[in-house]
């Protein structure tokens, strides 16, 4: 990934030279996207008074609310500066699941005993306990995959809960840690003990999969419960804290978090500005005005050449490991797209060497074997010589007109693509307008196969409609994240993600049956369920890669989705005595505190004191 991203780092100065006219020269973007000489690490006198400025993604007041659980409560972005989680993960350098809450864990088989520490308190004082945890389960029934897998909880004492699962898998850990702890039971409570009888009374184990179901009463009895749940809407100033922080105050353009003053850890830093990035101009406009300590937020490749430029003495940049992808889905149930060898000749006629160019710093070229799998999910899982048997959709339009041709199509005298009844037929490419990537490679795309001799309709959408518009029925194509492993690191969690999505079109699987695919290549039948439950149960590195193969290859027949993008997010740092864990600048990290969301990593850094600001630097490292 170090050689991809000096490729793309050049390809980007190439491109800029020749679109900014009276810019500067190619070598001289070539020392700005460089100048990062001095480590992350700085030393000196540390300074608590300095207020860190970061990125959120939240809804303005008065939409934001205090409930975790709501879609414009506090949600991802902010949640690990408020919550605290059991264990803080991370597969780099290795898979490690750090205790945070916890004391310790203890897996056996199928049974899990967690042990929390002492003198936990929530932010106003009281004591966080066991029956907190217990609360934060049970609210979470329908909401996490927890209750997919686990015949039985039981509170043993108020620091101890033992966990019996229903089968085995390496990815128990992932799913009893990745819930953060922001039920508080005197908030939560009552509606706990109702979930907790959905739990317990209505659910069933599926014979098709050998893991819980929620039965068809359970289902309607949770959606009433979580319609009542969602009525409570606190103001953010008055919840409960496990984490770090609480808020103090929210406005349209930022929130304010100050040190939770019964924290189990006394942080570095005693103040956060979270700062809402609104649309693409307000978020550059602020990072020009130095507004941010750090942030990772989405640049075109041209603004971020007028980033680098303008912070060039100060700035310092790497890039963090997310195992997501940015690509284009075919739905297969819209003509002409449910055809596998229009989708294939779609691919072919794309040329992804030029999209990544323009796609944001910190974009690599995903598998253009189209697998679903990122590159590095396929160095970790996968022997690099069976991509070798697979078909390669690298760009190749003579290999693309051969396919059309092959299933009755043809050019008309214009040279356009008609169908085998001579019909020219228009295929839509929709994407969000607001996001560099999605919308500079969509528009890129379009005219590469409007030019090859597709009839493309380019349709730009806002962000309020187009996940909900991609979400349904009607769309053709579209700019997606998909095939991301982002929580388990595991290619269960990128397989699952790519063949369950309503994006893909594949139809509704009958109750109590199995999602059966036939390759169109082969002919071959895929049992894609039982698949899928092997890949979870799998304990070796021998049987998981025996089933990952499988999936690619059917994946690789079907060609529903085309990756463009993997995503390593360039994390900037503007504020020369911010220190952070040692880090090499301009490279991929493989390191604990450089994993997820960036609030998480923040969030890391504070539980292990590896972050704090400096009043002068003693000894910065040219």
């Amino acid at each position: 990934m170090k050689k991809k991203l000096t490729t793309i780092l050049l390809g980007v100065v190439m491109l800029l030279s020749g679109c900014m006219a009276g810019g500067d020269t190619a070598e001289e973007k070539i020392i700005v996207l460089e100048n990062t000489k001095f480590n992350l690490d700085s030393t000196g006198v540390m300074d608590t008074e300095k207020v860190l400025t970061t990125l959120i993604d939240i809804q303005p007041p008065p939409a934001f609310n205090g409930n975790p659980y709501d879609t414009a409560g506090i949600g991802w972005s902010i949640q690990p500066l408020v919550y605290d989680y059991l264990c803080d993960f991370s597969p780099f350098p290795e898979r490690v699941f750090k205790p945070s809450l916890l004391e310790s864990y203890d897996l056996d088989g199928t049974h899990l005993t967690l042990k929390l520490k002492e003198g936990l308190k929530w932010s106003d004082g009281s004591h966080l306990t066991a029956s907190d945890v217990m609360t934060n389960y049970y609210v979470n029934l329908g909401r996490s995959a927890f209750w997919t897998y686990v015949s039985s909880l039981k509170q043993i004492d108020d620091h101890t809960i033992e966990i019996e699962y229903i089968i085995e898998s390496p990815l128990l850990l992932n799913i009893a840690f990745n819930l953060p702890i922001m039920s508080p039971t005197v908030t939560y409570g009552e509606f706990a003990q109702e979930y907790k009888n959905v739990a317990l009374n209505h659910r069933e184990v599926d014979p098709e999969t050998g893991t819980y179901k929620i039965t068809t009463q359970g289902n309607t009895l949770l959606a009433d419960l979580n319609n009542r749940m969602l009525k409570y809407k606190p103001d953010v100033r008055e919840i409960l804290a496990s984490g770090p922080y609480i808020i103090t105050n929210a406005t349209t353009s930022e929130v304010m978090f100050e040190e939770n003053p019964n924290y189990r850890i006394d942080l570095n830093i005693d103040k956060i500005r979270g700062l809402r990035a609104g649309s693409a101009e307000a978020f550059a406009t602020s990072i020009l005005e130095g507004q941010y300590t750090i942030e990772n937020g989405g640049l075109s490749p041209d603004m971020s050449y007028q980033v680098d430029k303008r912070f060039r003495d100060t700035l310092r940049k790497i890039y963090v490991p997310e195992i997501s992808q940015i690509g284009y889905v075919f739905n297969e149930a819209q003509y002409p797209v449910n055809i596998p060898e229009v989708r294939k000749a779609m691919s072919l006629a794309t040329n992804r060497d030029i999209l990544i160019q323009i796609a944001e710093p910190g974009s690599f070229l995903s598998d253009t074997y189209n697998t679903g799998l990122t590159p590095s999910m396929i160095e970790t899982y996968v022997d690099p010589e069976y991509l070798k048997t697979l078909k390669n959709y690298d760009y190749n339009p003579e290999e693309a007109e051969k396919l059309l041709l092959s299933i009755g199509w043809s050019r008309n005298a214009e040279g356009k693509w008609v169908n085998e009844k001579g019909e020219q037929v228009e295929i839509e490419i929709a994407t969000i307008n607001s996001w560099p990537t999605f919308m500079l490679t969509a528009e890129a795309m379009s005219t590469m196969l409007q030019e090859f001799g597709f009839n493309i309709k380019y349709v730009p959408m806002e962000s309020g409609t187009v996940w909900t518009y991609l979400n349904g029925p009607d769309h053709t194509v579209g700019g997606v994240f998909l095939g991301g492993a982002g929580t388990y690191a595991h290619p269960w969690e990128a397989f699952s993600n790519l063949l369950s999505s309503p994006r893909i079109g594949l139809p509704k699987i009958p109750k109590g049956e199995d999602r059966i695919i036939v390759s169109p290549v082969s002919g071959k039948e895929y049992n894609v369920s039982k698949l899928l439950k092997e890949l979870f149960t799998a304990m070796t590195p021998e049987e998981i890669e025996s089933i990952t193969e499988q999936l690619m290859q059917l994946t690789n027949d079907l060609c529903l989705f085309m990756p463009i993008v993997e995503k390593a997010a360039p994390l900037r740092v503007y504020d020369v005595t911010l220190s952070l864990p040692p880090a090499v600048p301009n490279e991929i990290q493989e390191n604990f505190y450089y994993f997820g969301p960036m609030n998480l990593m923040i969030a890391k850094m504070l539980r292990g004191g590896e972050i704090f600001f400096v009043e002068e630097i003693v000894d910065p490292v040219e």
